[in-house]
């Protein structure tokens, strides 16, 4: 890696990609402040495939940008504080934002989002960009050495508003309406009580799958904004993220030799652009507290599959239709330019796929697979990873990660689910352990088969998964 020197830091400049090449470069600190202990974390990003629109979606694609830092000649990486100020925007927050791009601090101080500021499609790179880093907040002083690791996921922002769960179709376990056979409109955060009556929530068959009760109002319900990652977590995403823990930390979070092979902290991941599989839950919650994200509800999932003010179609998959083409004729295989002549989802072919390989320049979204808001692979490929509604899950609360994981290298955030019955499984996959669970109907976006499957620390390879913000 190449290090470059300075007079009171020094920074391992470090190049993090994944998906559609999303690529992190020219990182450098200079304006370093000795009377309120922050310095300027500079970086250019790029990525393929980036969108706004002010019509039918509304929304826009961005990258979550965070960063890792050490002192040097320690091995513990700590989560750098980003200067908030007050909104968040970037003149308050001390940041500098590349022309043409918006850049929005959280505000836990975890990281920015970076996305366009106009209507446009295409690669967007945007450079210059500047962070102010608090380092005495995070107890580095003004003459120690560090290193500093910025990373960036690609993100879908999914807006504010009203939306339908169920489709009015035959998926096992759908949820619906509580006196009848229909879809269940969600119309705000406000608590949802699962009954019999036509303003309460149920499941088909009633009740079986979705127990009575309250589902609090701190539940995510997807009515509320949210970033959601476009992509599945990459192999590669995965890898970062052991290198950058502790070997013992690590070593409880490596689901496979095979995959991450190599000696700590210098793991090399098989096949770097690929979905991340064979993952338990505690794996890819460990992964999102670290990253400052967290995982989504099952609500969130069949919002962002089927989009706002959106009138279902029955027994719908993501990308808005009744069919699907699995994935015929790759071209270079495993690889970051691969590419399918033919299919808009990976289901039953025993393999993982690229990360984004099915979107191009010129792809709609049936071609795609993509969701309504652009979000990629939700069906296919391996199952996405939710939070039920059931009884089990809802103790759930939209706080995200704080960036730090406990003395085994498992997640530790307050209100996140510790028991395997809160998990489920959505979205299919295109590998199998069971006979059983290969069907078609399971990428259907309200099918809830598998709506408390999920386990806790059991691996298969079917499982992976991403993981959302909460936006501000």
């Amino acid at each position: 890696m190449k290090k470059t020197l300075f007079t009171l830091l020094s920074l391992l400049a470090y190049h993090f990609s994944i998906a559609n090449n999303i690529t992190v470069a020219n990182i450098g600190i200079n304006g370093q402040n000795t009377s309120t202990h922050f310095s300027l974390i500079n970086f250019d990003v790029t990525w393929e495939n980036s969108w706004r629109t002010s019509t039918n979606e509304s929304n826009y694609d961005g990258a979550w940008i965070f960063v890792k830092f050490r002192k040097k000649n320690t091995f513990n990486w700590q989560h750098a504080t980003i200067n908030y100020g007050t909104g968040g925007t970037a003149a308050a927050s001390g940041h500098t934002q590349p022309t043409g791009s918006t850049l929005q601090t959280g505000a836990d101080g975890k990281g920015v989002w970076i996305y366009r500021d106009a209507d446009g499609n295409g690669t967007v790179n945007f450079t210059g960009a500047k962070l102010r880093w608090n380092y005495g907040a995070d107890g580095v002083a003004d003459n120690d050495s560090v290193e500093v690791r910025v990373f960036a996921v690609e993100m879908v922002y999914v807006p504010q508003g009203a939306y339908f769960l169920g489709s009015n179709g035959a998926e096992t376990n759908h949820l619906r309406r509580g006196d009848k056979d229909t879809c269940f409109q969600v119309i705000s955060e406000a608590a949802i009580t699962v009954g019999t009556t036509a303003t309460q929530l149920s499941s088909h068959p009633a009740t079986t799958s979705l127990a009575t009760g309250t589902i609090s109002a701190s539940y995510p319900k997807g009515y509320a904004a949210f970033w959601c990652m476009k992509y599945e977590v990459s192999q590669q995403q995965y890898c970062d993220f052991l290198n950058t823990i502790d070997a013992a930390k690590a070593t409880n979070r490596n689901p496979s030799t095979t995959t991450y092979s190599g000696t700590h902290p210098n793991l090399i991941a098989a096949n770097p652009e690929r979905a991340a599989g064979t993952l338990s839950n505690q794996d890819i919650m460990s992964l999102l507290d670290w990253s400052g994200l967290r995982p989504m509800s099952e609500f969130e999932y069949e919002k962002a599959c089927r989009g706002a003010n959106v009138a279902p179609i029955p027994n719908e998959y993501p990308w808005g239709t009744t069919a699907f083409v699995s994935i015929t004729t790759p071209t270079d295989q495993g690889l970051s330019t691969e590419t399918w002549a033919a299919g808009n989802c990976n289901y039953a072919t025993n393999i993982l796929m690229r990360c984004g390989a099915l979107a191009t320049g010129t792809s709609d979204r049936s071609q795609s697979g993509a969701t309504f808001y652009g979000i990629m692979e939700m069906a296919g490929n391996v199952y996405d990873m939710t939070v039920n509604a059931n009884s089990s899950g809802r103790s759930f609360t939209a706080v995200n990660g704080d960036g730090n994981l406990d003395n085994t290298g498992s997640y530790d955030v307050l209100n996140w689910p510790t028991t395997a019955a809160a998990f489920g499984y959505r979205g299919s996959s295109a590998t199998y352990v069971y006979p059983s669970y290969n069907s078609p109907d399971y990428m259907r976006i309200s099918d809830r088969t598998l709506y408390a499957a999920g386990g806790l620390s059991s691996r298969s390879s079917t499982e992976g998964g991403r993981g959302v913000r909460t936006a501000e």
